[in-house]
């Protein structure tokens, strides 16, 4: 009996060492915008094959890919990463052959959604991501106005920059709607596709 309970006392301090472990890990975590340019055509042979190798790459420099936004000709992504620091998510890059053009920082979701949440889009509708500078003080009280939902937000670590997806039916709703919330925008880019790692 004794022999029982001190194993099943160590297996339940080693779990608990290993959740500890674990939720140092998550802790020290940082997530990143990524954006990347490629060749017209390049992003057409993605399939499962393509998608398993990058995560396999990814896992050992303990990256994860959540999800990427990509513009309507394939050209242009905005990829969601986690990963210990730029240096991993710059090295998983390279060793899964793509292009890296920024990486930003972007621990603050100003308005959150589940991590590899899929997004749906109502029919006629379409989804843009605005680059602003700065965050705080951005206003939706005229979204609905020009029929604009906010979807999800990113923030960036030093707050100068954030990023706003939002869905809209055309590019000069959401344009109408980004002027009127009070805060400068430096682009507004439409991103019909998303690539998710699955």
């Amino acid at each position: 009996m004794m022999k029982a309970f001190c194993a099943i006392t160590a297996m339940t301090l080693a779990a608990g060492g290993l959740t500890a472990v674990a939720g140092e890990q998550a802790a020290a975590s940082h997530r990143y915008l990524i954006e990347r340019t490629f060749p017209a055509g390049a992003l057409e042979g993605v399939d499962a094959a393509v998608k398993k190798k990058v995560n396999t790459n990814n896992e050992t420099l303990d990256v994860n890919w959540e999800k990427s936004y990509a513009n309507a000709d394939k050209t242009k992504t905005y990829c969601v990463y986690t990963g210990p620091s730029e240096a991993a998510v710059r090295d998983a890059a390279k060793l899964n052959g793509l292009p890296v053009d920024v990486v930003t920082e972007i621990p603050s979701d100003i308005k959150a959604e589940p991590r590899g949440a899929v997004q749906k889009i109502a029919a006629g509708n379409r989804r843009f991501l605005v680059k602003r500078h700065g965050a705080a003080a951005v206003r939706g009280d005229q979204d609905r106005k020009y029929g604009v939902t906010l979807l999800t937000s990113y923030g960036t670590a030093d707050k100068v920059a954030s990023y706003w997806v939002y869905e809209a039916p055309d590019f000069s709703s959401v344009e109408g709607a980004a002027k009127a919330s009070g805060a400068p925008f430096e682009s507004i880019v439409e991103i019909p596709e998303t690539l998710y790692p699955y």
